[in-house]
């Protein structure tokens, strides 16, 4: 995988930060392996490539069918998580997904996930003016047709290049304690309840009534003019329903009926 990945193009990104945002739906820790192993290996090759920043991972994906076990491990080596409604479709869809997650320039951003099979025109134009203000990305794999089957073996081929250096690497760079964050019901619930630093706090979200509610009423949206669905879910939930708010300001800015005060 590392051959079509590219070195900083200038010593502007070679010391810049890099944020990894990895699609763990698509690209699964392999059956066998050290999940502990990952974050290592991705920071090596970035190493070797010239990138010297800090490293910031994060797995993104829908956690809740990823196995608990991988997860903590994963966690535990500094990897950050985030709870999505639906998993990255590919490289291009994260990339624009990621985009808004980026640190300041300049900034390194790498996003793993799978080829897209359609580029559209002005993808090229989008890098050259990230470049121009300082923003730098990088892929695992080359933009165009590339069978899923073959980007995995890629990247499996990757985790399992030089795992006794891995091994001696696990502990070496831990960087920032890992944190992880719910996109699912950040817009609705208190921000304590969306964002954290405990692992046993993630899952304890991840599985809860709350998310499951919200993760199901996201899925079929309200819209302005449509029945409001939200009001069916717990009180204890904090949000604002975009359709049920423009109804109360609505009735409240309506002129008063006075005809039947009269008659």
């Amino acid at each position: 995988m590392m051959r079509v990945m590219e070195p900083p193009p200038i010593e502007e990104a070679a010391l810049a930060p890099v944020s990894v945002f990895w699609d763990i739906k698509s690209f699964p820790v392999p059956d066998g392996y050290d999940a502990r192993l990952v974050g290592p290996c991705i920071k090596r090759n970035l190493r070797k490539l010239g990138y010297t920043g800090p490293i910031t991972i994060t797995a993104v994906g829908v956690l809740s069918e990823v196995p608990r076990d991988i997860l903590k491990a994963v966690y535990s080596t500094g990897i950050s998580l985030k709870e999505v409604i639906k998993s990255p479709t590919n490289m291009y869809a994260l990339f624009l997904e990621s985009s808004l997650l980026r640190t300041p320039p300049p900034a390194n951003m790498m996003v793993i996930s799978r080829p897209p099979s359609y580029i559209p025109r002005h993808f090229s134009s989008i890098r050259d003016k990230d470049r121009e203000k300082g923003r730098y990305t990088i892929f695992p794999f080359p933009f165009g047709e590339m069978p899923l089957t073959l980007a995995i073996s890629l990247w499996e081929d990757f985790l399992l290049a030089d795992p006794v250096a891995l091994e001696e690497e696990k502990c070496s760079e831990m960087g920032d304690p890992a944190s992880w964050f719910c996109a699912v019901c950040h817009h609705f619930a208190a921000p304590d309840l969306v964002t954290g630093r405990d692992f046993d706090s993630f899952i304890t979200h991840l599985y809860s009534r709350q998310h499951a509610q919200l993760l199901q009423f996201q899925t079929v949206p309200c819209s302005p003019g449509s029945v409001c669905k939200h009001a069916a879910l717990a009180p204890s939930i904090r949000f604002i329903c975009v359709n049920k708010k423009i109804e109360e300001e609505a009735r409240a800015e309506a002129p008063r009926d006075t005809t039947s005060q009269l008659t």
